[in-house]
């Protein structure tokens, strides 16, 4: 039997996965970095980056939550909020 252990969603290893995902150094994110001014993600980039984040982390997001994630900081909060 194999037990996925779930990480904690810190802010940091938020925006180590971020950096990971698109292939950028973890320095170009901080917690105000914005999604899409900053990270030039489009509506599809973005919604599978906060997709990956959710199955990352064990966490699921309504469609309203996903919508309301602006930054890195956004997308932290609900994480941690919804962490099981």
């Amino acid at each position: 039997m194999v037990i996925r252990r779930q990480l904690i969603p810190t802010e940091d290893r938020i925006m180590e996965v971020i950096a990971r995902m698109l292939h950028i150094p973890s320095s170009n994110i901080n917690p105000f970095t914005d999604l899409t001014d900053d990270l030039y993600l489009d509506d599809l980039d973005r919604s599978l980056l906060i997709a990956n984040l959710e199955r990352q982390f064990g966490v699921y997001l309504t469609q309203e939550q996903v919508s309301s994630i602006v930054t890195v900081r956004d997308a932290s909060d609900l994480m941690q909020n919804h962490a099981a």
